[in-house]
């Protein structure tokens, strides 16, 4: 199964070709086996805390600069519900892989698999909007493409506050209480949605890509492995 690979920076190479020199190499496999899964838990905890510190899991728990919930039409449950889905997952994807080739071992730490489909089942990753008819991918939306279809270019998001005029509408269909999907015919033909910018993938990657991909997660992760099997 194709996974997020998280890498080990020289220094940390270092600290486990130590340990196997140092307990020899049997004795190195057989305690990641041993205690594998202790390790995992205590990786599966620190990759969920950086998961929630993403900008993009704060904005779901409105705890961020953009209200990712009305953008997406959701109630500030269900957005929560989407965030925590999605925490969910990464915390249980975490694996060991260990490779024995002569007299060296190879640990490697895999997590979260690249089979985004998975996500798309979680509460809250898509919806049927109303009056439209468009199914909302949010989840789709997060993780494989951030792109709008040509369907969803003919609407525009309205806050409360844009427009007098809407407002009454926000407050009495609005899933979040915010905004609303509004065609751009109603509102005079201008404008078409774009997605916020911290939706956008960075260098070809979705948000926990780019977060769980960073090498001071990798380097945690491998301080973990080493002080629990040291």
């Amino acid at each position: 199964m194709a996974k997020i690979k998280i890498q080990f920076t020289p220094n940390t190479t270092a600290q486990l070709i130590k340990g196997v020199k140092r307990d020899g190499s049997s004795a190195f496999a057989k305690a990641v086996t041993l205690k594998g899964k202790a390790v995992a838990t205590s990786i599966s905890k620190m990759l969920v805390k950086t998961f929630n510190g993403s900008d993009v899991a704060k904005a779901l728990r409105g705890q961020g600069g953009t209200d990712l919930p009305a953008h997406f039409g959701l109630s500030d449950g269900t957005a929560r519900a989407l965030a925590d889905g999605m925490a969910a997952l990464v915390g249980q994807s975490v694996q060991f892989v260990n490779k024995k080739a002569g007299n060296s071992v190879t640990v490697r730490i895999q997590a979260v698999s690249d089979n985004w489909t998975e996500y798309l089942g979680i509460p809250g990753a898509e919806y049927m909007s109303r009056p439209s008819n468009i199914t909302i991918p949010v989840a789709r939306w997060l993780l494989i493409d951030p792109t709008i279809d040509v369907g969803q270019a003919a609407y525009d998001i309205v806050f409360a506050g844009e427009n007098n005029k809407i407002d009454a509408r926000i407050q009495k269909v609005s899933r979040s209480g915010r905004a609303i999907m509004v065609s751009l015919e109603t509102l005079g033909g201008s404008g078409g949605y774009v997605l916020p910018a911290i939706v956008s993938g960075r260098a070809g990657q979705n948000f926990i890509e780019y977060t769980l991909g960073q090498p001071g997660v990798a380097k945690e992760a491998a301080s973990i492995l080493v002080s629990k099997i040291g």
